[in-house]
Parts: structure tokens; C-alpha cells; sequence
């Protein structure tokens, strides 16, 4: 070989170091110009338990390992916090207290008063009637009437008060309802779902006619005449509705003794011959006995703008009857009256099959 491959293939030999100073006590090292035969070695690491995987591991375990180290550092910060809870606690239940006692009954009246839709407030006057009056000749009116032995008696009505013809329509719930149609002396009765009609004398079922129109259908003047206004009081009023019309409602209480004393003056014939005054009620109302102890007679009206009193509830000394009136009108009304093939006498068996 020559020079050149020779100094590929010989080791290089480097001076020993000098400049730096060397610890006796320290292992000896080999020397860089030295090549040691050995197989390198990889660092030696303590041996340690394998780490269980995430699905191995318990969530229980390690809060309750946690919280030791845990329960140290959080006590303060959650007892703090349980403290100015019970403090927001006792805060809110005293201010609810507060409110309840300072504006309980005031909320309750509004509730009942929305629960009631009596609509907004009206001045604590008697309306004048703002729309020509209609003449009532035909009307269709609501009664709720109480009964001694029925408890409460409800029925509908339509009557043409210049021909004296009305219908009659009582509903029932244990039974279909009844219908009853009068004309001159006479009266036809059937159950609604019945096509037979029993024929029977009128008399003066269902209305006396006698009375009038003011017996049912009145103005706000003929309900409560200037007679009556005087023993009056206008305790509530507001701006409201019957069914889709609006009204004006009134509450209003009376003077029981003042109207006895008026009702008595009014029957009693006077020695001068001259005529008694007029009656503070109108017919058909009159001042039941059990006056004792009553302070004042409080009655319901709804009057429309001509002034006809669409509703009016009346306490139990004056009948305590409620009339709705739904409909009026000036012309003649006429219904449909059974053929004579289809109405027979009225027997004991009929009474049976109509329920009376």
C-alpha cells in the first residue's frame, strides 16, 4: 500500500489535555485518543408500575384521593359561600314576607278584578244615554230565578210583548231540554229532541203580560225610577261588556227601610182622595220581608248607551233574580207553531215522557 492509504487506516493521535484541572477523586475516564471494545450502554431508570389506561381508571377513587389534599384548601372558600347563601336566603324570604303583608290584599282585589273582567274604572254616576232609544217590541232575555223548591230556575225567552206570542226554552241536564211556545190562551210542550207537542191552557205561563214590557226589558229609568235614586248609592262603576256589547256597569246599594216605607206609601190609598206616589219599584219587584240586620240592598246593573239595562243581578230581599237580555228589536216576531197532525192532549203519560 502506499502513504496515503496507510494514513486513512491509522489512528490519529492527539496531544493529552492541559489546560484544564483534573479531580482526583473523580472516576477515571478514558482517554478520547483510547477506543473502547465495550457495547455502549443505555442509561439505567427505576423500574415503575405501568400506568393503568383512562378506562381503568376509577373516577371515585381519585376524588376521594383528591380530597384530602383538596378539602383543606376549599373549606374556608365553601363555608364563606354557605354563609352568604343563608344570608341571601333569609334576605329574600323576609322581603317576600314584607311585600305579602304591605301589598298581599291589594294584589288579591286586582286578580279577583281582572278574574271578574269588569273592565276599567267609570265615574260614580248614572249614564245618560248617549244612542237613540230603539222601541223594544220583540227581545230575547236570560232568567235565572230562584225557586223554593227547585233551588234555581234558568230559561230563555223570546216575546213579541205587542202580540203577547213568546218561547220558552228550559235546559236540563239530566234530561233534554224543554220547549214551550204560547199564543193567545194556548200552550204547546215538547222535549227538544221530541217531534210530538202536547197541547195545554195557557194561562199566564211563562210571563204574565199583564205586567208589561218593564217587567223584563227596562230602561235604567224604569229599573231605577227618580223615587228610588234618592234612597240609592253608587258604590262601583265601570266601563264593561255582555257578551260583545259595551256597557256600563253599576253597583249600587239601597236603603232597605227607606224602600219599605216608600212600597208601603205607595199601596196605601190616600184619605184625600188624591194619588198615592208612585212606586220605587218597578212591576214585578217588590221588598221581601227579613229586613232585620241588612244594611243596605246591593244590586248589579249593565246599561247599554240607549239606556236599556242589559243585565241586572238584584239581591234575594227584591226577588234575586238575574235577567240578560241578548237581543232587542222593534219589529214583530212569529215562530214556527206544530201543525195540528203532530201536537195531542196533554195526559198523565205525556207528563211522564216530557220528565214533569
Amino acid at each position: 500500500m502506499d502513504d496515503s492509504t496507510d494514513t486513512l487506516t491509522r489512528p490519529a493521535v492527539f496531544p493529552p489535555p492541559t489546560s484544564h484541572a483534573v479531580d482526583p477523586f473523580a472516576p477515571a475516564m478514558p482517554w478520547p485518543g483510547q477506543i473502547s471494545q465495550a457495547a455502549p450502554m443505555l442509561p439505567t431508570a427505576a423500574v415503575q408500575a405501568p400506568r393503568p389506561a383512562a378506562s381503568d381508571i376509577d373516577p371515585f377513587t381519585m376524588v376521594s384521593a383528591l380530597a384530602p389534599q383538596q378539602a383543606k384548601q376549599s373549606h374556608k372558600s365553601s363555608g364563606a359561600r354557605r354563609g352568604l347563601s343563608w344570608l341571601l336566603i333569609v334576605a329574600v324570604l323576609g322581603g317576600l314576607g314584607y311585600a305579602g303583608v304591605m301589598y298581599g290584599p291589594e294584589l288579591v282585589e286586582r286578580v279577583q278584578g281582572s278574574t271578574e273582567d269588569n273592565g276599567p274604572s267609570a265615574p260614580l254616576v248614572f249614564p245618560a244615554a248617549t244612542a237613540a232609544a230603539t222601541p223594544v217590541r220583540t227581545a230575547t232575555f236570560v232568567v235565572n230565578q230562584p225557586d223554593p223548591i227547585a233551588g234555581t230556575v234558568n230559561y230563555e225567552v223570546t216575546a213579541d210583548f205587542e202580540s203577547g206570542v213568546t218561547q220558552l226554552v228550559i235546559p236540563r241536564t239530566d234530561a233534554p231540554g224543554l220547549e214551550i211556545l204560547s199564543v193567545w190562551d194556548q200552550a204547546f210542550i215538547r222535549r227538544a229532541d221530541d217531534a210530538v207537542w202536547y197541547s195545554l191552557p195557557r194561562g199566564d205561563f211563562p210571563i204574565d203580560f199583564s205586567m208589561g214590557r218593564t217587567r223584563w226589558v227596562r230602561t235604567l229609568d224604569e229599573l231605577l225610577p227618580p223615587a228610588m235614586r234618592q234612597l240609592t248609592t253608587i258604590d262601583e262603576a265601570t266601563d264593561s261588556s255582555v257578551d260583545t256589547l259595551p256597557v256600563h256597569r253599576l253597583v249600587v246599594s239601597a236603603d232597605p227601610v227607606g224602600l219599605l216605607q216608600a212600597q208601603t206609601a205607595a199601596a196605601t190609598p190616600t184619605t184625600d182622595g188624591s194619588a198615592p206616589p208612585p212606586a220605587p219599584l218597578p212591576p214585578g219587584i217588590t221588598v221581601q220581608p227579613g229586613l232585620d240586620g241588612v244594611d243596605g240592598l246591593t244590586m248589579e246593573i249593565w246599561i247599554d248607551d240607549a239606556g236599556i239595562v242589559r243585565k241586572s243581578v238584584m239581591p234575594a230581599q227584591l226577588g234575586g233574580e238575574t235577567i240578560t237580555v241578548t237581543s232587542v228589536s222593534a219589529d214583530p216576531w212569529e215562530p214556527q207553531f206544530p201543525t195540528p197532525e203532530t201536537v195531542q192532549p196533554l195526559t198523565a203519560q205525556a207528563l211522564l215522557r216530557l220528565g214533569l
